[in-house]
């Protein structure tokens, strides 16, 4: 049977209340997009932190149409501090430990300011829900790392417990197959296994922290099933990135992205807003550049790359490594510093020996005369 384009077939309606439905009726243009996200939502207040959004055309109709869209999202991208809302959905990430015993480390010594910082975080996390105190028997001390931009990033070491871990095998996607294509809680059996220690008392987390070795697979089964039905036709998604790609123009895309946003909205997660870029035509994506053009590498990659290929180079060709011939003079050059000592060859000489060491702690204390004599001992 052959119908009509315009023949209408009826009203779809969600088989259940959980399902959201967004209604469009009309051609699809800028014009119609417009009063569309009006009817949504006060497109017309900015967003508090509206300056963080990056838009990737110039086009000045496309510009407008995707912050309008932002804006009735705005809850997705609202300032929420440290401690984002945890997800809506009844996801639990289980630590499957078998028979091993409790394992407690001893905290760690630090600075005052340090004890500041870890002071503070738990303060924030204790007030947002995310952690509560602890009784049982295990613990593990909390590290804080130095991220790129100076921030200090609040951890854990895991490192033990993820030995003993039983692991979640739950397939990634295939990063060639996505290019091609082109909050959790803890249960509560297990909460007592993300224990940390601190001088404030032992705290335990609610919901599910990095630095566990099945946290992934959790993360990426929960976003699979926000996304059930979109993925692999308007959208990839590898863990935290997702990119909504389109075939067709900006009109098409906004109506996509919105689909994909209420999907997030709906399961109560969150972006932050300088990290995504919107409507570009090219992009930085699981190591690749992507753009209208194909796939390529990213330079700095493929630079770092090389580099490495050029060290291997130097090392296995020539000059090698020649047999001594003690009837000529030798020539020990070394280099020396608090951490380690060197010792290798100098240019125009044949190398015979390469040789390196990491300093003791009292060795380490020595001056540099000491050490440069001891990098010849």
């Amino acid at each position: 049977m052959k119908l009509s384009h315009k023949k209408e077939l009826g009203a779809w309606i969600p088989m259940r209340d959980d399902v959201s439905v967004l209604k469009m009726n009309g051609e699809l243009d800028h014009g119609r997009l417009h009063e569309w996200l009006d009817e949504m939502s006060d497109s017309t207040i900015p967003l508090e932190n509206e300056d963080e959004l990056h838009i990737g055309t110039k086009e000045p109709e496309a510009r407008s149409l995707v912050t309008k869209l932002m804006r009735v999202y705005r809850k997705l991208t609202s300032n929420t501090g440290d401690c984002p809302p945890a997800t809506a959905l009844p996801v639990q990430h289980h630590i499957d430990t078998g028979t091993e015993a409790p394992i407690m480390l001893k905290r760690r010594h630090q600075a005052q300011t340090e004890d500041k910082i870890v002071e503070d975080n738990v303060g924030k996390m204790l007030n947002a829900g995310v952690i509560e105190e602890g009784n049982g028997a295990g613990g593990f001390p909390v590290v804080l790392v130095r991220k790129k931009d100076a921030e200090v990033r609040f951890c854990v070491d895991y490192r033990a417990l993820n030995n003993i871990t039983k692991k979640d095998e739950y397939p990634l996607p295939r990063i060639d197959e996505t290019l091609e294509a082109l909050g959790d809680s803890s249960a509560p059996e297990d909460r007592d296994k993300t224990a940390l220690t601190t001088k404030q008392g032992l705290y335990r987390f609610v919901w599910m922290t990095f630095g566990l070795p099945n946290a992934l697979s959790t993360f990426q089964r929960m976003l699979n099933g926000v996304l059930r039905g979109l993925t692999w036709l308007i959208c990839l998604v590898y863990l935290d990135d997702i990119v909504v790609f389109t075939h067709g123009g900006i009109e098409q895309h906004v109506l996509e992205l919105a689909c994909v946003l209420e999907r997030l909205s709906a399961a109560g997660l969150t972006l932050k807003l300088k990290k995504c870029m919107f409507a570009a035509d090219s992009m930085e994506y699981l190591g690749h550049e992507l753009s209208n053009e194909g796939v390529r590498p990213l330079e700095r990659l493929v630079s770092a790359e090389g580099a490495f290929e050029q060290i291997k180079i130097v090392l296995t060709r020539k000059p090698i490594l020649v047999y001594p011939d003690f009837r000529l003079p030798f020539r020990v050059v070394t280099d020396a510093s608090t951490v380690g000592l060197m010792q290798g060859k100098d240019d125009g000489w044949k190398p015979v020996a390469y040789g390196s060491k990491v300093n003791s702690e009292t060795e380490g204390k020595y001056g540099i005369t000491e050490l440069e004599c001891l990098a010849v001992v």
